[in-house]
């Protein structure tokens, strides 16, 4: 039984309920249903989940190796169709918590994300960046504005959610949350570095955050709320300015009573990010099409 589908036809449960239903479960045993209530519903609210998905793209593509790949001299799918590349990612991690990884729709969604990367030759270790930075973004975005909305139940279901899909990637996830966590702040430590592909692509990133979420009367805004969401560290790396000093003083103060709501009010426990990012696809999903497009010019040349 995958995660979502133990509700059945189940319309709403109150934050209540879904909270003693997540104090119920085992984090080692219920992992896939927990990360999903957690992550995929309670806090599976589309600007919140994309705002993430930013600052973990921005911390990926700090890495000089990753970022050659995904920009391709700006031919890549993110410089063609921020909208779209993004969509498609958050589509794919979406019907991994809503399906869980062990399940035959989700170890095909992890599949099919493989076979899409293979003709890239990523790194093992770059890959596990990646799984890292999805794994932990939700706790450092929360850690930099002093809250702490996961119980530790939570935060180890999260990890071990994303260890089951390295294993199905085949990567040597290590053993433990910490060890898991220490691995990727060392990682950044010794390759961070500031590239031209890496601004691009962050600005793209920006592009995107600004376009999807703020009408045009308020789009001065936006750089400013991402900026002040990503560490210094990582504006320094990609060489963004400070954010403003009043958003900065204010930022937690928005988001606090943001995931508070998002907490209490009801929610559909069947729903997923895929629901709003994979809207523009027919249902049921086509697994084998998922991020299909034709290589470009450039993607062919390298091939040759």
């Amino acid at each position: 039984m995958t995660p979502a589908s133990a509700y059945g036809d189940c319309r709403f449960m109150t934050g209540r309920a879904m909270t003693r239903r997540i104090a119920a479960l085992d984090p080692v045993i219920d992992h896939e249903e927990i990360t999903h209530l957690s992550t995929g519903v309670r806090y599976g609210d589309p600007l919140f989940v994309h705002a993430a998905y930013t600052i973990a793209f921005a911390r990926q593509v700090a890495i000089p190796s990753i970022s050659r790949i995904v920009y391709r001299a700006g031919t890549g799918d993110m410089m063609r169709n921020v909208r779209q590349r993004n969509s498609d990612t958050l589509l794919f991690f979406g019907e991994m918590l809503r399906n869980g990884h062990s399940s035959a729709h989700g170890r095909a969604v992890i599949d099919r994300m493989e076979q899409i990367h293979a003709r890239f030759g990523i790194t093992d270790d770059d890959k596990l960046y990646t799984l890292g930075s999805l794994a932990f973004e939700a706790d450092r975005i929360l850690a930099s504005l002093d809250l702490d909305v996961f119980t530790g139940a939570e935060r180890l279901a999260r990890y071990l959610f994303w260890r089951g899909v390295g294993e199905r990637m085949g990567l040597d996830v290590p053993a433990t949350r910490a060890e898991f966590f220490a691995w990727t702040l060392d990682y950044e430590r010794r390759h961070y570095a500031s590239t031209e592909g890496g601004q691009a692509l962050v600005a793209q990133l920006l592009v995107d955050w600004e376009q999807r979420w703020f009408p045009p009367r308020l789009r001065r805004f936006a750089a400013p709320v991402m900026l002040a969401l990503l560490d210094e560290p990582l504006r320094a790396v990609h060489r963004l300015p400070d954010p403003p000093k009043y958003v900065s003083a204010n930022i937690s103060r928005v988001v606090r009573p943001y995931l508070a709501v998002a907490a209490a009010r009801p929610h559909n426990p069947n729903r997923s990010w895929s629901d709003y990012f994979g809207a523009a696809h027919r249902r049921p999903l086509n697994v084998e099409t998922l991020g299909h497009r034709a290589p470009s010019t450039h993607e062919q040349a390298e091939s040759v």
